[in-house]
C-alpha cells in the first residue's frame, strides 16, 4: 500500500542504483509507476550532468510518462539546485540555485589543491576521473577521481577519517562554506549551512506542503551519513541497504 504522503523522496547512489551506475530498468519501472501516483523527489550529491547519464535515460524515452513527468522534481547537488521539465522547451531546466561564490569557490579549489599535493593525506597519484569538480552550487572533492570504481573509493577511507583531517584543515580557511564528508570517498563544499535536508525543505516551502507530506528513502541514514540531515529534520525516513532493498519497498507499495 502506497504511503500516505503526498511526496516520495529518494537519494540515488546506495539507494536507487549502485554508486555511479546508471540505474537498471527494473528500478526505473517501478519509479514510473510511481510518478504516476505521487510527486516524487530525487536528490543527489552530484551534478545534473551526473543526473542526465545516471538517472534520466529511462524516463525521457517513455511517451506513457510525460502526462505525469512534471510529478518528477530533481534536486542536484544536495537541493541546492533543482531542475524541472520544460514541456514547451523538451528539457529539464534549473529552475532553482542556492549560489556559491566564485571567489569562494577558486579559494576552495587552492586549498584542495594543496591537499593533492601534500603527501601528508595520501591522495593516490593515478585518480580516474576528475579529483575536484565544479559543480556550480558545490565543489566535489574525489581523492580516487569521480570515475574511479567503487571498491576502490571504498579502500581510500572506510573509517571517514582522512576526510575528517581534511575538513579539518579547509574549515578555518572557508567560513562562507559548509564542508560535508560525502557518499563513498568525497568531500562536498556547499553554500553555509546547506544540506539535502535544507534542498527538500526549500521545496517543500515553494509548493506549500509541509515535511509531513514527505517520506523519504535513503542508504546514509546513519549519524554521519549525508541523508542523516533528513532524519535530523524530522521528516519520515526509510532505511535501506541498497539497491536491492529500495526494491523491495517499492514492490510492497504498489502491491
Amino acid at each position: 500500500m502506497l504511503p500516505n504522503k503526498k511526496i516520495i523522496a529518494f537519494d540515488i547512489d546506495g539507494t536507487l542504483t549502485v554508486s555511479k551506475m546508471p540505474i537498471t530498468e527494473s528500478m526505473a519501472s517501478l519509479i514510473k509507476e510511481l510518478i504516476k501516483k505521487k510527486m516524487i523527489f530525487v536528490i543527489s550529491g552530484g551534478g545534473f550532468r551526473q543526473l542526465e547519464t545516471q538517472f534520466l535515460p529511462p524516463f525521457l524515452k517513455d511517451e506513457d510518462l510525460m502526462p505525469f513527468i512534471n510529478n518528477l522534481k530533481l534536486l542536484p547537488t544536495s537541493g541546492s539546485q533543482r531542475y524541472e521539465y520544460d514541456k514547451e522547451k523538451k528539457e529539464w531546466v534549473l529552475t532553482d540555485k542556492e549560489p556559491l561564490q566564485e571567489e569562494v569557490k577558486d579559494r576552495a579549489k587552492k586549498l584542495l589543491q594543496i591537499v593533492i599535493d601534500s603527501p601528508e593525506y595520501g591522495i593516490p597519484l593515478n585518480p580516474i576521473g576528475a579529483i575536484i569538480e565544479d559543480r556550480d552550487t558545490q565543489i566535489t572533492f574525489t581523492p580516487n577521481g569521480q570515475q574511479a570504481p567503487i571498491e576502490m573509493k571504498k579502500l581510500f577511507d572506510p573509517d571517514r577519517k582522512k576526510r575528517e583531517k581534511i575538513r579539518a584543515i579547509l574549515a578555518p580557511h572557508l567560513p562562507e562554506v559548509e564542508i560535508l564528508v560525502n557518499g563513498t570517498s568525497s568531500i562536498d563544499i556547499l553554500p553555509k549551512g546547506f544540506n539535502k535536508a535544507v534542498g527538500l525543505s526549500r521545496l517543500l516551502d515553494k509548493l506549500g506542503l509541509q515535511k509531513s507530506d514527505m517520506i523519504f528513502v535513503g542508504d546514509a541514514l546513519f549519524p554521519g551519513g549525508n541523508d542523516y540531515s533528513v532524519h535530523e529534520a524530522g521528516i519520515e525516513t526509510i532505511a535501506v541497504g541498497g539497491p536491492e532493498e529500495t526494491t523491495e519497498v517499492i514492490k510492497n507499495w504498489l502491491n
